[in-house]
């Protein structure tokens, strides 16, 4: 009897605690809630705050993102993309990997910098930092911050040589290639006209250089097929065959068997044609960019002499020479 009596007394005893329990949970969340639906609006000052705090890390992010992007890029556009023959497109896109690495890796470091800055904080209630209006505040502070960096750091670009990367390219344009040029000329093939195939690698302008050669050689063309075969898993390099059925301007016939040797030859000679002009602009390139160095020089060297042919003479005698203000 004396057992069952303390068994009751126990389980009122736990019973008592599990409702205290209860009721402080449930005055713990209607006070939570009171709070936040009683949160007063921040002030436009603290908003203005909660922008500006989000925005300064994210400049830092964007200048950073930017910068890395450029300088990456380019180096790669300028060595891989001239040895492999990479396009500056794809040459960007590595710049953007290594750029989205270094803000993985350092992303810490502009943080702490940002905090370094010595900003005011907002000043914000727990109530109050949940409130939408605060998030929103937070978000376009994100979004203005890291458009403001990202534009920043295009003045990278004002010491990036752009063109650089396309005078390199054209510098390494494989000059080997005017030796795989095969020319054969044919009377066998036809009785009213010679025979001219071309086989060699697929050049830009090769077409009409070979076409102006056999005009200004005095032929007259008849007929022209170009066949192009494309990079397979055999060949690296896409192939063209270029065949050519001329007559003599002067006699409209085909031309004598001994003088096929000298027109074969002038139309290998127009296959280099295109190859040196590229040559010829990578050099117009580098002549530009040394022209524009010396006439710099030139005319501070002009000022100087300027500035030499006048004497200024004070009152008190003494003597000097203009600065130039270039």
């Amino acid at each position: 009897m004396l057992s069952s009596r303390r068994l009751l007394t126990q389980r009122a005893s736990s019973r008592r605690c599990i409702e205290r329990s209860t009721t402080k949970r449930i005055k713990s969340t209607a006070s939570a809630g009171t709070m936040h639906q009683t949160a007063d609006r921040p002030t436009n000052t603290q908003l203005w705050r909660v922008f500006r705090n989000a925005a300064v890390p994210m400049i830092g992010f964007g200048f950073t993102d930017q910068t890395v992007m450029l300088q990456a890029g380019n180096a790669i556009d300028c060595t891989l993309g001239v040895t492999f023959g990479l396009s500056t497109l794809t040459a960007a896109a590595f710049g953007q990997i290594v750029s989205d690495a270094s803000g993985v890796l350092f992303g810490g470091t502009v943080e702490r910098m940002a905090k370094m800055a010595g900003l005011s904080p907002a000043n914000l209630t727990a109530a109050q930092r949940a409130l939408p209006i605060v998030g929103q505040a937070r978000l376009m502070g994100n979004l203005a911050g890291i458009v403001l960096g990202c534009i920043l750091g295009l003045v990278n670009l004002l010491f990036i040589d752009t063109g650089r990367s396309s005078t390199l390219k054209l510098q390494a344009f494989n000059e080997e290639q005017q030796f795989e040029f095969e020319v054969e000329a044919s009377n066998a093939i036809r009785n009213d006209a010679t025979v001219l195939t071309v086989h060699g690698p697929d050049v830009d302008g090769l077409l009409a250089s070979m076409t102006a050669a056999l005009s200004a050689g005095g032929c007259s063309i008849v007929e022209i097929q170009a066949k192009r075969k494309d990079k397979t898993d055999d060949t690296e390099k896409t192939a063209i065959t270029d065949t050519f059925h001329v007559v003599d301007k002067a006699t409209g016939e085909q031309f004598d068997d001994d003088d096929m040797e000298a027109l074969a030859q002038a139309l290998l000679d127009s296959t280099r044609t295109p190859m040196n002009l590229n040559s010829v602009k990578a050099a117009m390139n580098e002549l530009e960019t040394s022209n524009a160095v010396l006439r710099s020089r030139v005319k501070k060297l002009e000022g100087v002499i300027h500035d030499r042919q006048i004497t200024l003479v004070s009152s008190t005698g003494a003597e000097r020479h203009p600065v130039s203000m270039d």
